[in-house]
């Protein structure tokens, strides 16, 4: 079963998490097939647009996938968990081509960065957007860059600290969401979207797209580091080695 499933819409490419859990909780077999996805729509001049979207009926992303976590438990585990999302998160920020994300369910941890990196996101009712890592000791530097970064820092703060599911008009006052679709059509409104924004010219969009995008990426890397030694020690001190 592939873990993403493409569907062409006119000019634009439609991707579909289809990870075997319906809340499509994000593997490395997931992450490296939406890294290819990118690179794809950003070479290929007869798609002019992207959707991301956790298909019909299912979460849009519930966050990162415990069980393959688990087995990345030990001294490499903040170093790969922050590399892995920092490289997601600038494959999709690097297509200059419209991104719209289909934000159905759950969008927990970095299934919300994933939205955010996307230039429109489209939710429905039962659409549950939250950042709940420090609820569960785990350390949130990237999470909190993203919400800062897209909706300033107040709503960063209410987001972050506040680790519960955000309220759809709370969503929509700040930007996170920028439609509410009927309910079963979420998918379908993204698309709709991602149609009309594929009609804008091509050089304008993309050229305003890569000065926007630019700072956020340049962000990303410069505080990598930061976030690596604030998950390790946040993993420290739930798991406190013995001592001897």
């Amino acid at each position: 079963m592939a873990i993403l499933r493409t569907e062409t819409r006119g000019r634009v490419l439609v991707a579909r998490f289809n990870h075997p859990n319906p809340h499509n909780p994000m593997n490395l077999a997931l992450e490296n097939a939406i890294r290819s996805i990118c690179e794809e729509v950003e070479d290929d001049s007869a798609i002019r647009a992207l959707v991301l979207t956790g298909g019909k009926d299912r979460s849009f992303c519930a966050g990162g996938d415990l069980k393959e976590l688990a087995e990345l438990s030990g001294g490499g585990l903040a170093d790969t968990s922050i590399e892995r999302v920092t490289d997601l998160y600038s494959a999709i920020l690097k297509v200059t081509k419209p991104s719209v994300a289909a934000v159905d369910g759950y969008a927990i941890g970095t299934g919300f960065g994933i939205a955010l990196c996307c230039d429109w996101r489209v939710g429905s009712a039962g659409t549950k957007l939250l950042m709940r890592e420090l609820k569960h000791g785990k350390a949130c530097v990237i999470g909190a860059y993203m919400a800062e970064t897209f909706v300033g820092r107040a709503a960063m703060s209410e987001i972050i600290y506040g680790c519960e599911a955000i309220p759809l008009s709370w969503a929509l006052d700040h930007r996170l969401l920028h439609d509410i679709a009927d309910s079963g059509q979420c998918e379908d409104k993204a698309i709709a979207r991602a149609q009309i924004l594929s009609e804008f010219p091509e050089v304008s969009f993309r050229r305003t797209k890569e000065r926007v995008n630019q700072s956020v990426l340049v962000g990303l890397q410069r505080i990598a580091g930061d976030a690596k030694d604030a998950y390790a020690a946040a993993i420290a001190s739930l798991h406190p080695v013995p001592k001897q």
